[in-house]
């Protein structure tokens, strides 16, 4: 496994999987359109879509939530979990004959413990890129996909 750039393919895949909305910020605030984790092994990549602190569900439950994009050759697929003292658990996989939970589950394992390898990588990419006050994803929605659908 490795960190991958996305290109901008998988971008719109993920973006009509997710469906953001400029006017809900939660829609795509921990959406990840640069970076993921690609395995060579499967073909596929996994990125995050969304997360939420227990501590803002205060659901009593002590777990945080996670939502990834799965992109395979067979389309962009939806996978969730949960998160507990960086247990990872509750992983189901879309497609069971094609990738198994466990590989999603080692594959978001390595999503999180390569947080330092991520960054790096996304400061080089958007080096050249004036964002402005934004992060890349915003900026990113709304030059290809805000202007466009006017929401």
């Amino acid at each position: 496994m490795k960190i991958i750039l996305l290109n901008d393919k998988q971008r719109k895949a993920i973006i009509n999987m997710v469906k953001p909305t400029k006017r809900d910020y939660f829609s795509y605030q921990n959406l990840n359109l640069l970076t993921a984790v690609y395995d060579e092994e499967k073909n596929v990549c996994l990125t995050v879509t969304r997360f939420m602190s227990s501590a803002i569900t205060r659901m009593d439950s002590h777990y945080d939530e996670y939502s990834y994009a799965l992109l395979t050759p067979l389309g962009c697929f939806s996978v969730s979990c949960t998160e507990s003292a960086g247990k990872y658990s509750d992983i189901f996989s879309p497609l069971p004959l094609f990738i198994s939970g466990k590989k999603i589950s080692e594959m978001i394992e390595y999503y999180h413990g390569s947080f330092s390898e991520r960054r790096a990588l996304e400061k080089e990419a958007v080096k050249d890129i004036d964002t402005g006050n934004s992060g890349f994803t915003e900026w990113y929605l709304e030059k290809n996909y805000f202007k466009k659908r006017r929401n």
